[in-house]
């Protein structure tokens, strides 16, 4: 792939599919300063991924898998760097004064929460399902069969109710 089309592919993959890379970073970066040092990273592996890609597959399948593994390597290294050294206190997310949350972003705000308890893989499986992405895409991104995705995902939203439901007692 020449750089040209490198740099095309790049803005135009970068523009159109920013809401994946968002949602993965959303669910394995635990605040807004990590979640923002992972998009970068996301951004700048998909960069390095572009060579790779075959003109067969959709590029959505691509940029998930992509994102998707690095967002388990980039999650492994902080926690075997976390475990070396304490924090001396963890500082919350400085957000910027705005008009009060409604009920529909505190809502999401629960189940973002909910999905980052879960484990890796099953985060990426739950948000690809909540994308309407078809097993047979999932599959191909995961690398799972599409009845172990069956089975783990029954298993992912059944966590994610029960979460859900303590939290909103």
């Amino acid at each position: 792939m020449d750089a040209t089309r490198r740099e095309e592919l790049f803005r135009t993959w970068s523009h159109e599919h920013l809401g994946i890379l968002l949602k993965v970073a959303r669910a394995f970066a635990p605040s807004a300063a990590d979640r923002d040092e992972l998009l970068q990273d996301l951004l700048s592996t998909l960069w390095e991924a572009l060579p790779a890609f075959r003109a067969g597959s959709k590029a959505s399948t691509f940029i998930y898998r992509v994102a998707h593994n690095r967002a388990l390597n980039w999650q492994r290294g902080r926690t075997r760097y976390w475990r070396r050294i304490q924090p001396l206190e963890e500082l919350p997310d400085a957000e910027l004064p705005g008009p009060p949350e409604d009920d529909s972003r505190e809502q999401l705000a629960l189940l973002y929460e909910a999905i980052h308890a879960l484990a890796p893989l099953d985060r990426t499986l739950v948000l690809l399902s909540l994308d309407g992405l078809p097993y047979s895409e999932i599959a191909e991104v995961t690398g799972l069969t599409e009845n172990h995705i069956g089975v783990r995902l029954t298993r992912a939203r059944q966590r994610l109710k029960d979460t859900l439901s303590q939290r909103r007692q």
